[in-house]
């Protein structure tokens, strides 16, 4: 934001959109402790009633040319997740089915044909295991 107590442009008329910037620049003073309420209100109705860039200038002459870096707000992003499926998400997904799938397998089988060898498909779970997350899953982790 250019300062507004530039001799060469303090007679120019404001825009809409710079006033509410510097609506913006006294709530960001706000937020970061320089201003409290009562001044705030006073200078933001300064500002939205300001016609000229020199009407603005008295608003920040005690406040710094530019926000802290600790007035800033940056939105929060979740950290990076690598997933070491084989498949990423996709292979993820089908070891949080196979479980499933080896119960159904074993009723369906155990019902049809005899519980003797159903408990074999409950051998689908360490098996696909091994195949998604298994040896390289480290390598992957990392790319």
């Amino acid at each position: 934001m250019s300062d507004y107590a530039d001799p060469a442009t303090s007679s120019l008329r404001l825009s809409d959109a710079e006033r509410a910037q510097a609506v913006k620049r006294l709530d960001d003073a706000r937020l970061a402790g320089r201003l409290d309420g009562a001044e705030y209100a006073k200078r933001a109705a300064q500002a939205r009633n300001a016609v000229v860039r020199g009407d603005l200038a008295p608003l920040f002459t005690d406040l710094p040319s530019e926000p802290s870096e600790s007035s800033r707000h940056e939105p929060w992003k979740p950290p990076a997740r690598n997933s070491r499926a084989l498949g990423g998400a996709v292979g993820a997904t089908i070891m949080a089915l196979v479980p499933f799938v080896a119960l159904a397998l074993f009723f369906l089988v155990g019902w049809a044909g005899g519980w003797g060898w159903s408990w074999v498909f409950f051998l689908l779970v360490p098996i696909a295991g091994i195949i998604i997350y298994g040896p390289g899953a480290d390598e992957r982790g990392r790319s």
